[in-house]
């Protein structure tokens, strides 16, 4: 983590803002990104008054806006095998997807603008509302809105922080290790008894002719 911070900062420093929209435009294009990182220490320099808080908002969610775009139009064109690869976790059965399918229909803005804001889920959001053909004029205004809404959150935690985001930030990376541990634990516990529960089955028998 403290390599990573190091890192943001180099960046921010020689580039300056420029570095916050490419770092969230990779993640909206499904690319593992700090982007919690390069918002918090943003705000950390808005504070220190090298940034202007508003310019931190507007370009991060500029980015992270043409990030979603890009990847919900990839998705309404390559259609469903391109959107399984980049979304493996995903159920590839037909009433799963069915369902999700339904639920973008009655609620595609709200998903989108609140998923926009959301870890982890922010990074794909886009590709289901592109292969699920939500409207543009659903799936723009939630982009920019969940955007702008994720930038001035973060942004705005790490200027009231000040120097104290240097600890958040420490505290983020030791929660997100027992999150991983828990649920690689439990990943393992449902396969075992998967597994197990196979093995346990007998097979069937074959019928006798007449």
């Amino acid at each position: 983590m403290l390599a990573l911070i190091h890192w943001t900062l180099l960046w921010l420093d020689r580039l300056g803002l420029p570095t916050v929209f490419v770092i969230l435009l990779a993640e909206s294009l499904g690319m593992p990104s700090p982007s919690e990182v390069v918002l918090l220490l943003s705000g950390l320099l808005v504070a220190e008054g090298h940034f202007a808080f508003l310019g931190v908002v507007l370009v991060g969610a500029l980015g992270s806006t043409l990030g979603g775009t890009v990847a919900f139009t990839l998705a309404r064109v390559r259609g469903r095998d391109f959107v399984l690869r980049r979304m493996r976790y995903a159920s590839g059965r037909a009433a799963a997807w069915e369902r999700w399918e339904a639920q973008f229909v009655r609620r595609g803005f709200v998903i989108v603008a609140v998923g926009r804001v959301i870890s982890g889920v922010r990074m794909l959001i886009s590709y289901p509302a592109g292969l699920f053909h939500l409207s543009w004029a659903e799936f723009l205004p939630a982009t920019v809105l969940g955007s702008l809404a994720w930038a001035a959150l973060a942004t705005g935690v790490g200027a009231l922080a000040g120097p104290r985001v240097l600890s958040i930030l420490t505290a983020m990376h030791t929660t997100e290790d027992y999150a991983l541990g828990a649920a690689a634990a439990l990943a393992a516990a449902w396969w075992v008894r998967r597994h197990y529960a196979r093995r346990a089955t007998p097979a069937p028998r074959p019928e006798a002719d007449d």
